[in-house]
């Protein structure tokens, strides 16, 4: 038998992810670090810094399970240990914010590094005070589900304060 979906099947569940983030999903602005940027700061390592990035912003929706079961987390494969990690699903079409795309909807790939802004009203008590969340790793990884979902794990971003 084979593991392969056929483009219809994922075409049709990427809509209809796309219309339950219409319902439930939180809107937000999604920063997606340029190519050349991210390739410059990637060699970097552990020394490259938020600066070293150039970031290109869209509007999108979102949705975050702010309280992840760790049975959930062990179907995804994501075994953790202490604090459990806050999930994230984006829609599959996002509307550029700038540049001389303004205001068109494209699929885009989101990129680990990358960081989206919601609205303080839809953040728990948990993260009062935080309103930028950073893509920390692919909840879904080499998996064929990553081709129908956008999950991630995501971290509030940290930013230093001059």
């Amino acid at each position: 038998m084979s593991k392969l979906i056929p483009r219809r099947t994922i075409d049709a569940v990427r809509q209809m992810v796309d219309v339950a983030l219409s319902i439930i999903g939180i809107e937000c602005v999604i920063y997606i670090p340029t190519a050349g940027s991210y390739s410059t700061a990637e060699k970097l390592d552990v020394w490259s810094e938020q600066s070293d990035y150039t970031y290109t912003s869209y509007s999108g929706m979102v949705f975050v399970e702010w309280n992840a079961s760790t049975r959930k987390l062990k179907q995804l494969g994501l075994f953790v240990e202490g604090g459990l990690p806050i999930l994230g699903r984006f829609g599959n079409k996002l509307t550029a914010l700038e540049g001389s795309s303004i205001g068109v909807e494209a699929e885009v790939d989101i990129p680990i590094r990358s960081y989206f802004r919601i609205s303080p009203e839809y953040i728990p008590s948990d993260y009062a005070g935080i309103e930028d969340f950073e893509i920390v790793d692919i909840a879904i990884d080499q998996q064929h589900d990553a081709v129908l979902t956008k999950m991630y794990s995501i971290a509030p971003r940290r930013v230093q304060k001059s």
